[in-house]
Order: structure tokens, then C-alpha cells, then sequence
């Protein structure tokens, strides 16, 4: 955790001597290094979400969901470089662009990240069905793409008025967000406050996804646990880079490596961990996977439960292992036991849906009575 926090400590040495920290500007560069890590993150985050969506694991799906919008506002970013593709009249409201979607390549996943170590995301899973919480999003993401690439002079027009009514100086240029040339008496140097009070956000989530994470980091000893620890950390310091790094400049570049590193790292480890959970569900109960996953200590001496029990039987099981391969019967058995599980959730829910009219019901019935 030490070593994470080096770039905050080379991004110091970065604003204290602006010798060391003149403009490296490389449009055709930029357009090209943003758009191919977006792409590899983009696909990684499909490989995620759609492994996350198999074994019914909302709180990872989440992750992946904070890491698509990453992917795809970044790529916004990527492609509103200035003078590649927007050029021209565009050349001038794609930096807001550009600007923009720095910041919410960020915040937007840090929203994503903190629901999930809160019980807002169990609330979600009862409401929300993940399938529906997915094409929402990648709705949401293709909107944002469309009117910020194919509108640029709208999208900065929205983007000046956000900023104007948060206090702007007229005429600010927010595409560096939070660096340009200070107003007299203005503590934000024209900006306002609205860049100032969403990069609070941003560092307050991620600072938060970091504690929860690391926690859970200090009580398992995984592996995994502590690679998203540090992801959310390079994130929070690619916050501080991407804000107060001047635009081209070597601190403003460092927030892409942070970036970059910070979707490798929880990527691959999210992917490990999807995978063992896989291979253990094979064998174990869901709940017991998910101890096994979060650490928790298993007493082999067992545990006094009240619990459920049903038997079942497949029609013809026999007459079918006999006919599959051994994997192909683990899938049979697999899709069973899924459907199981998901009406005994319908089941549920509807019982819980069904369990306030039925309460209502029965005080009516009581003051009637009395």
C-alpha cells in the first residue's frame, strides 16, 4: 500500500518544479493510447458482468458495471481529442468533451464501486433484475457517447451552463476541470464549485471502497481482496492527477497510467475470484461459497441450524449420466439447481410483496372485530 501511493508523491514533484512539467502534447497519441485501453477494458468488463450474470452475483456485477462505464466514458475522452477526429468548428467544444469525460470516467464507476460495499446493493438485487440494471447502463453509456461525440456544441453548451451556474467565471475553460487562469479573489480560479465539490465526491467514494475493501483484505488474508484495495486507490489518486494536473502536462498524463494499471489489476482479479467461485459451486452450496470466498472460518465439528430441507429427483438422471460426458452432466445438474434457486427467490419475493396486504388485511379485520 505504501508503494501505491508513490504517484501521488511523484505528482507533487510534478507541480512543485513546472520545469519537469511542460506540456507533452501528442493529440494522435492520446486518441490512440485512450481508445485501445478502453477497448481491453471494455471487453474484460463483458468477460466479468457476463461470468457475474451466471453464477448470480449481483455485488461482482456491479464491479464490472463501474468498470464498463470507466471503459466507456473513457473512450468518449479518447475519442473527443481534439484535432484527430474533431476538427474544425468541433475542434473547440470537444475539449469540453474530452474534459468532461475525464472526470466521469471516474466518478461515474465510483458510484458503481461504493454501492457495492453498501446494503443499497441488496436492496438493488431485490428490485432490480441484474439483467435489466445491465442494459440500462449500456443504454445510458451509448446516450452519453452518442450526443457527446455527434453534438459536441450541444454537450458543451450543457457543460457551460453546469458550470456557470455553479459560480464559474464567464469564459472558463473547464476541460482541465479545476486548473485555468485564476479570477481575481476567486479561491477556485474561475472554476466554481462544481468540479471542486465532485472531486470530493469521487475521493470520499473511493476512499471508502478502499477502507471496505482493505478491511475485508485484513480479516481474509486473499489475494484478491487486496488487489481491488490497491485498484481503488490507484483510482483515487488518478482523481487527483486527472483534477489538479494541467492539461498535456506529465501530472496530467500520469492519471492514464493510474488508470490503466487500476483496470488490469481488479479486472484480472475479479476474474480469478468468479472463477473459483465457479469451480466451487460445483461441490458446495452457494452459502458455503460464499464464505469460502469472504474468508469466513468453517467449523468442521458443524453448526446448530434451523433449516429446510427438500428432496428432489431428476426424471431419467440415471439414463442421462450415462449418456453425457461428466461435464456436461455437472452442466445439467448445474442449470437445475439454478432454476431452483431462482424460483425459490420468486417465491420469495412474492411472499414478501404479498406480506404487507396480508398484515392490512388482518388489522381491518381486528378493528372490525372490535
Amino acid at each position: 500500500m505504501a508503494a501505491t501511493l508513490l504517484p501521488t508523491v511523484l505528482l507533487a514533484w510534478y507541480l512543485g518544479d513546472p520545469a519537469h512539467n511542460q506540456p507533452i502534447v501528442i493529440r494522435l497519441e492520446h486518441f490512440v493510447i485512450t481508445s485501445n485501453v478502453s477497448v481491453v477494458a471494455a471487453l474484460v468488463a463483458f468477460l466479468v458482468a457476463r461470468a457475474a450474470l451466471g453464477v448470480g452475483h449481483y455485488r461482482a456485477l456491479l464491479i464490472a458495471l463501474g468498470f464498463a462505464s470507466m471503459a466507456a466514458i473513457f473512450a468518449v475522452h479518447g475519442l473527443a481529442t481534439p484535432g484527430v477526429l474533431e476538427q474544425g468548428d468541433r475542434e473547440a467544444p470537444a475539449q469540453l468533451v474530452l474534459g468532461v469525460s475525464a472526470e466521469l470516467a471516474l466518478a461515474v464507476a465510483a458510484v458503481f464501486f461504493a454501492v457495492r460495499y453498501t446494503s443499497l446493493a441488496a436492496w438493488l438485487e431485490r428490485r432490480l433484475r441484474p439483467e435489466i440494471l445491465t442494459v440500462a447502463v449500456v443504454a445510458f453509456l451509448g446516450l452519453y457517447a452518442f450526443v457527446g461525440l455527434g453534438w459536441p456544441a450541444e454537450f458543451a453548451g450543457i457543460a457551460r451552463w453546469i458550470l456557470a451556474s455553479g459560480g464559474a467565471a464567464a469564459g472558463y475553460q473547464p476541460s482541465a476541470y479545476g486548473y485555468g487562469v485564476p479570477a481575481r479573489g476567486d479561491v477556485t480560479g474561475g472554476a466554481g464549485w462544481v468540479p471542486f465539490a465532485i472531486v470530493a465526491a469521487v475521493l470520499v467514494l473511493y476512499g471508502y471502497c478502499a477502507f471496505a475493501q482493505g478491511r475485508d483484505f485484513i480479516r481474509t488474508g486473499l489475494p484478491l481482496q487486496g488487489a481491488l484495495a490497491v485498484a481503488y486507490v490507484l483510482l483515487a489518486q488518478a482523481q487527483v492527477s486527472q483534477f489538479l494536473g494541467p492539461i498535456w502536462t506529465p501530472s496530467w498524463w500520469e492519471y492514464h497510467g493510474l488508470m490503466l494499471a487500476a483496470v488490469v489489476l481488479a479486472m484480472g482479479a475479479l476474474i480469478l475470484e468468479l472463477d473459483r467461485r465457479r469451480g466451487l459451486e460445483r461441490f458446495l452450496p452457494a452459502t458455503v461459497v460464499e464464505r469460502v470466498i469472504q474468508g469466513d472460518p468453517l467449523r468442521l465439528e458443524g453448526e446448530r441450524q434451523t433449516v429446510t430441507i427438500l428432496f428432489t429427483d431428476l426424471r431419467g438422471s440415471t439414463s442421462l449420466a450415462e449418456r453425457l460426458t461428466p461435464e456436461q452432466t455437472i452442466a445439467a445438474v448445474n442449470s437445475y439447481l439454478r432454476r431452483s434457486r431462482d424460483a425459490r427467490k420468486h417465491r420469495a419475493a412474492q411472499h414478501r410483496a404479498s406480506r404487507p396486504r396480508r398484515d392490512r388485511r388482518a388489522i381491518r379485520h381486528g378493528a372490525s372485530h372490535r
